[in-house]
């Protein structure tokens, strides 16, 4: 008898819209993030003392996180409201994907306030 329920990711019993739902943000947000770590680089070297002072571009991922968590929001309220089966594996899988996104918030935040 098993007495707790472990989590796991079980990627393959999820569906492919919970991959795009998941996992299409984060990428999106990476890869923005590699592009204006790699122009502040290329603009100013490993210099990131005024990094924190590039404007709205922080603001602008921070709306695209926010924008994340609606659109999941909505997806998983569509899952549970059709008793989708795999409705705990969507759990899962979208969460994973918006611990991702706040992985790559969260290294902004140390380019900004570390240094």
């Amino acid at each position: 008898m098993q007495a707790a329920r472990h989590f796991y990711l079980e990627l393959r019993h999820a569906s492919v819209p919970t991959y795009v739902a998941s996992y299409v943000f984060p990428i999106l947000l990476l890869a923005y993030e590699m592009h204006r770590v790699g122009r502040w680089i290329f603009d100013y070297g490993m210099n990131f003392a005024n990094f924190r002072f590039m404007g709205y571009e922080f603001l602008l991922m921070l709306v695209f996180v926010a924008l994340q968590v609606v659109f999941e929001g909505l997806f998983l309220i569509g899952a549970w409201m059709s008793r989708d089966h795999d409705f705990g594996h969507r759990v899962a899988n979208l969460l994973a994907g918006l611990g991702c996104s706040l992985v790559v918030i969260g290294f902004d935040l140390a380019l900004q306030y570390a240094l």
